[in-house]
């Protein structure tokens, strides 16, 4: 294996690791090596959920809302409503092939609350136990009924999902089943149950995306944050055995992503987690046809900022003043780090990228757009409420996702299974689509009091589709308005 598109002090890193007993066992048998090469899995692309779910409410409403303006409605508002009335589409869909005909684009499976740290938890962790009662052939089944009509994408996390080993990373696993469907699969991780099997059979059965937690490049902070030392080392060596395995395998999958939890503790170490994760992932370049910012490796190691929820973590959440400080002082100077990367590795200047473009869900301020100044955001912020200023009138996008719980219950988004609202249903007891049309009345009441913090990325796919369907409803009264004399 070659480690040349490495930082120095990387490379050694990995090559060191290769060398270990674990890694011997795999890479001293090249023929086997070339087997799972023949056969492994390609990544498929993940479905688009912001176009997708307003060009299905525009397919479906489009002629109700058209018959709306020709009768003489001119109300914007209330024509987008209409038009975003996902309770009619569902009415006038019909079943289609024995399956229901609207997409899932978005499936979340909670596989369980178990975690590898137990018992002694991440300090920011507000899990709440569940028990689980769905086994491997029912988690098949649901991404079966999912995969139709589009594939979702398929987030697959925890607790720690890696602790179902083989059901999730084995050829018969979840991933490779996903995988077999279509779908583009993510795993959430904490990285420390990642081996150097684990990790080829990542890489073998076509995982997309893996997500991480790490949250500060001190080695002091993050054994805080984790609740011991070895554990950081744990996950950073799952992470590069990840690395080794791709190169094991000539593969650019599965793009590795970190989740950074933002506390008082680490609030203003951004800047350093980048430098590191930037020297540690492997150094994009051009090739024929294909400029550096188009490399697999330009989007390695993106991140996610997460501010620290719960109540019960409101001991380690930053005031108002250090969230501000955070955005006008950390944020920038992050920004820096980045701009001076992009021009040692050689990117064009007129291809260059700022931080917030090239990692859209990376600020949690910026990422959307909040209905009031930062002053006001992060007054809220120290509250713990950071996307109430961010949320439609609507709710767009829930019929297109479905979060299953261990036990079965089924949720429409990540916040609502974390919040724990009534449930849907249980697919225990019925289907994803059936749970979502009985739940159909509640779709009006959203978003509601459990949605204030919605997930930021849920926040910046309904504005999307909003806009999308204000844009197609002021298209049509442009066009019925009558012409200027």
């Amino acid at each position: 294996m070659d480690f040349a598109r490495y930082q120095p002090a990387h490379r050694a890193r990995l090559e060191s690791l290769a060398r270990s007993p674990q890694w011997r066992a795999f890479l001293a048998d090249p023929e086997t090596l070339q087997r799972w090469k023949a056969v492994m899995a390609v990544p498929r692309a993940a479905p688009g959920q912001m176009r997708g779910a307003a060009e299905f409410l525009k397919a479906r409403n489009a002629g109700r809302v058209q018959a709306l303006i020709r009768s003489g409605v001119r109300d914007e508002r209330a024509l987008v409503h209409a038009l975003g009335d996902w309770q009619t589409a569902l009415a006038d869909a019909t079943d289609w092939d024995g399956s229901e005909p609207w997409p899932i684009f978005f499936l979340g499976l909670v596989l369980t609350i178990q975690c590898s740290f137990d018992p002694r938890r991440c300090l920011y962790c507000n899990q709440v136990m569940l028990p689980r009662r769905l086994d491997l052939e029912q988690w098949k089944a649901l991404l079966a009924e999912a995969a139709r009509p589009v594939p979702p994408y398929v987030y697959i996390t925890g607790g720690e999902p890696l602790l179902l080993g083989q059901e999730v990373w084995g050829d018969d696993g979840l991933v490779a089943f996903a995988t077999r469907l279509g779908c583009a699969v993510n795993v959430n991780t904490n990285a420390a149950l990642i081996t150097p099997r684990v990790a080829l059979q990542l890489v073998k059965t076509g995982l997309a995306k893996v997500h991480v937690s790490l949250d500060s490049a001190d080695p002091d902070v993050q054994a805080t944050l984790f609740g011991g030392p070895e554990r950081v080392e744990a996950v950073w060596r799952g992470l590069f055995n990840l690395q080794i395995a791709r190169e094991a395998l000539g593969a650019d999958h599965p793009v590795i992503h970190i989740n950074c939890v933002l506390t008082r503790l680490n609030l203003f170490q951004l800047p350093d987690l980048l430098r590191f994760l930037l020297d540690v992932r492997k150094i994009p370049a051009a090739s024929a046809g294909r400029r550096i910012t188009a490399d697999p490796a330009f989007a390695d190691f993106a991140f996610h900022l997460i501010p620290v929820g719960g109540s019960d973590n409101a001991a380690i959440r930053p005031t108002a003043d250090e969230w501000k400080r955070f955005y006008t002082e950390t944020w920038p100077e992050a920004e820096h780090v980045w701009a001076e990367y992009q021009a040692a590795i050689g990117v064009a200047e007129s291809e260059r990228r700022t931080l917030a473009a090239h990692v859209p869900f990376a600020n949690p301020y910026r990422r959307a757009d909040h209905r009031m100044s930062l002053d006001q955001y992060c007054q809220a912020a120290a509250r713990g409420v950071y996307w109430q200023g961010a949320l439609t009138e609507r709710c767009y996008v829930a019929p297109t996702q479905a979060y299953v719980l261990p036990d079965g219950s089924q949720h429409w988004c990540g916040a609502h299974a974390v919040r724990r609202p009534p449930p849907l249903g249980s697919v225990r007891d019925a289907t994803l689509r059936e749970n979502v049309r009985r739940g159909q009345q509640r779709l009006a009441a959203l978003p509601g009091p459990e949605c204030v913090n919605c997930a930021g990325a849920t926040c910046v796919i309904n504005q999307s589709v909003e806009r999308s369907l204000r844009s197609q409803v002021t298209t049509w009264l442009k066009a019925a308005a009558p012409a200027a004399s």
